[in-house]
């Protein structure tokens, strides 16, 4: 492992992989250290892309989307077409929306290596510390780096040691695989029932689905309401896993000293639906140049909070004050059967899609 480098990326997952990359193609010495012994390892993660036609649409002002999501086809578990949204009385809305499942695991792998491709030093099993300056420990020893990227995560030990706020909101969510064959549809139900103040999920792939569900508040813990739902709908779960999403927003500085925050460790995620693997790659690739524009030609650091908020900040903060809006409705199962009612197919996709803000 490098004991001196340009960068050092703590977390290897698509907000800091991306970063990783990016930033190694600029010829930075980079290193890259991730916690888990095997990359992508365990996964918990709706393991859902939308297609890269969507997020132009849902991003406008994000730059990079083609070159960012241009992915092995090989990667793909399966093509998704549309998706069915069940309310809590059983009435469903369905739309088209185009995206594609990945198993998550081969996916942050996928990532990795090409940051490795582009000349990062990848170093796995390796924890961070702690950070003072341009001094960073970890369980393999110290490392000087002129940048360091939080990418470990929502409760980010990285951004801690910068002072940095963390996510005011984590909203517990669990996921599980199951086996069988699903169509082309991925689904969401509603109700307080089945996930109180969130939704659960059923994602297809190849011969299984990506089955959960989010919440926010419940009195009765996730891995209970999940059992619930499989036993009802006749599945068996494998693989289960339980983390927590950042929901309330991007925090409200993601740059101090020589830190720069990026995906979940910043809040980037569309807290409207729980997405988060397209905003981190998005705000990864900005921070990897960032860090090159600041090495090589000394611009400030701060042009990347400014570059990931022009970019995606405005839609982040409309799915924040949105999640924010739902959640008065989604504590009753009155309220949010006429509020979806009223909605409709247009008005749900939109929401899913656009995270509160009206259709450019």
């Amino acid at each position: 492992m490098l004991d001196r480098c340009d960068v050092i990326v703590v977390g290897a997952g698509p907000a800091g992989s991306t970063a990783a990359r990016y930033a190694a193609e600029k010829g930075l010495d980079v290193l890259l250290i991730d916690k888990k012994k095997e990359i992508g390892v365990p996964v918990c993660c709706g393991e859902f892309n939308a297609a890269p036609a969507v997020l132009a649409e849902a991003l406008p002002n994000a730059s990079g989307i083609d070159e960012l999501f241009s992915i092995d086809p090989g990667l793909v578990q399966r093509v998704i077409r549309g998706f069915v949204v069940t309310s809590p009385k059983g009435r469903e809305y369905e739309f088209d929306l185009s995206g594609y499942t990945v198993n998550r695991d081969a996916f942050d792998r996928y990532l990795a290596d090409a940051a490795f491709r582009a000349g990062a030093v990848l170093s796995p099993d390796t924890k961070f510390i702690g950070r003072e300056g341009r001094r960073v420990t970890t369980s393999r020893g110290e490392v000087d780096a002129r940048v360091v990227v939080a990418a470990d995560g929502p409760l980010s030990r990285v951004c801690r040691s910068a002072g940095m706020e963390q996510s005011a909101v984590l909203a517990p969510a669990i996921s599980c695989r199951v086996e069988g064959e699903f169509d082309d549809r991925a689904r969401l139900f509603f109700g307080n029932r089945i996930a109180p103040g969130g939704y659960a999920w059923v994602f297809p792939k190849q011969g299984c689905a990506n089955v959960g569900l989010g919440v926010q508040k419940a009195a009765t813990p996730v891995p209970v309401l999940l059992r619930a739902f499989l036993a009802e709908r006749g599945l068996a779960a494998r693989d289960i896993q339980a983390g927590f999403v950042p929901v309330s927003g991007p925090i409200p500085e993601t740059v101090r000293e020589n830190v720069l925050a990026v995906g979940d460790a910043a809040g980037h995620v569309v807290a409207s639906n729980g997405g988060g693997i397209a905003t981190a790659m998005i705000c990864g690739r900005i921070a990897g140049l960032a860090a090159a524009g600041h090495l090589l030609h000394g611009e400030p650091l701060k042009t990347y909070e400014r570059e990931w908020r022009s970019a995606l900040g405005r839609e982040l903060l409309a799915a924040a004050r949105t999640k924010r809006m739902a959640d008065r409705f989604l504590g009753s199962d009155f309220l949010l059967e006429r509020v979806m009612g009223l909605l409709g197919n247009h008005g749900i996709r939109n929401i899913i899609v656009f995270g509160g803000l009206r259709k450019p």
